[in-house]
């Protein structure tokens, strides 16, 4: 085009056009400035609270839709404490209590504080159908920040206390509200009152109810462990869980049991390996049979020195025929699961009722049959997602 410059590979600018340029750049600075500028005050302008009511009505909003992470998260206790933690809005969101409307009433302003007056309500009782409605004030004031509509309103003093969970174990998981919470090691502060610590949060008004997850190897002991707080002014409070076997963990320490009985019913064998044994071949492998010795071990019996100081040994004892070896099982007491005092993940089949077999075979011909009783051995370590299940002896 006439006119239009062209460069040359390492030619240098002249004067002018080092002049031209250096404001084609200064221009387009202005204008990126420009830009950044009124982007950040027009989300300035939507998001900051720049009116004294507008921290009372995103706060009840807020409790009204179940949001505690965006509540809560920015809370300064939740800042300067790292081990206290906030429930997803999950969790909140179940929470029973939690108001159903609101509508702010009046506002009186005082320079950089003000007070905000507002209508609460609940949902209507169901036995009575009346609906609760309660006035309450809250103080905010305002906090004055760098930067174009930055000033913000904020409470005073936000309406939420943490909860304290005393956990006997270190568990996977535990549920609040019917919802599952994995506790990571570092939200666990130290407690003498278990090995598990103590799990706190910053809860929001309503109440909450704690235990296990359906699925888990252990639930609640004792009654429902519930924590409410109050709509205003709630106070610190806490719980201890206490566990106890699960449907789910009887049910499979049942079956594990049942199948290792089963297996030792099915040999043909009078000492099974890992299962009860005949009373009258005890210590015989596979079932063949010995003679004891004097000190009632098997051993090798010998003769009288003969003539000229010899020995000579004695014959072998005869080993007797084992055939039509059958067990049957006559009784087994209910399972009852009790905590090992050492270890609180770990449950132990009561050892101090046993079970009944009859034991019948065939020895050198002859019918004989034997009663054994031997203790059911089974044994649960679980951390709640997970259980190891031993059956039989060790």
């Amino acid at each position: 085009m006439p006119g239009e410059r062209v460069w040359q590979a390492g030619q240098v600018p002249t004067g002018p056009e080092t002049r031209a340029l250096r404001r084609s750049l200064l221009a387009w600075l202005l204008v990126v400035v420009a830009l950044v500028t009124a982007v950040t005050s027009a989300l300035n302008w939507v998001l900051v609270d720049r009116e004294p009511e507008d921290p009372v009505a995103v706060w009840l909003a807020g409790i009204e839709d179940g949001r505690s992470r965006q509540l809560l998260s920015r809370a300064e206790a939740v800042r300067t404490q790292p081990s206290l933690d906030v429930v997803p809005n999950r969790v909140y969101r179940n929470a029973a209590g939690r108001i159903s409307g609101h509508e702010i009433l009046e506002v009186r302003r005082s320079g950089t504080r003000a007070e905000v007056r507002a209508l609460v309500w609940w949902d209507a009782d169901e036995r009575t159908g009346e609906r609760r409605e309660e006035v309450h004030t809250w103080g905010v004031h305002q906090v004055e920040r760098s930067g174009p509509f930055n000033d913000t309103w904020e409470l005073d003093s936000p309406d939420a206390a943490p909860l304290s969970i005393h956990l006997p174990a270190t568990l996977d998981e535990i549920s609040v509200n019917g919802e599952s919470i994995r506790i990571d090691d570092d939200q666990r502060v130290p407690d003498p009152r278990g090995p598990g610590g103590t799990w706190r949060f910053e809860a929001l008004p309503g109440d909450y109810s704690v235990g296990l997850p359906g699925n888990s190897y252990y639930r609640a002991a004792g009654p429902p462990v519930r924590l409410s707080l109050p709509f205003r002014h709630p106070r610190p409070a806490d719980a201890a869980l206490r566990l106890e076997p699960s449907p789910r963990m009887w049910r499979e320490t049942e079956d594990r049991i049942g199948a290792w009985l089963e297996d030792c019913m099915d040999s043909d064998e009078l000492v099974p390996e890992r299962c009860p044994g005949s009373q009258r071949h005890v210590g015989e492998p596979g079932g063949s049979t010995g003679t004891d010795g004097p000190s009632g071990s098997a051993g090798t019996a010998t003769q009288p020195p003969g003539p000229a100081g010899t020995v000579t040994p004695a014959p072998e004892p005869s080993v007797p025929e084992i055939t039509a070896v059958r067990w049957q099982l006559l009784s087994r007491p209910a399972l009852v699961l009790v905590s090992s005092p050492g270890d609180p993940l770990r449950w132990n089949a009561d050892p101090y009722r046993p079970a009944v077999a009859e034991l019948s075979y065939r020895e050198d011909g002859e019918p004989v049959t034997e009663r054994v009783e031997f203790p059911v051995t089974a044994s649960v370590r679980s951390t709640g997602q997970t259980a190891r299940i031993e059956v039989g002896p060790r």
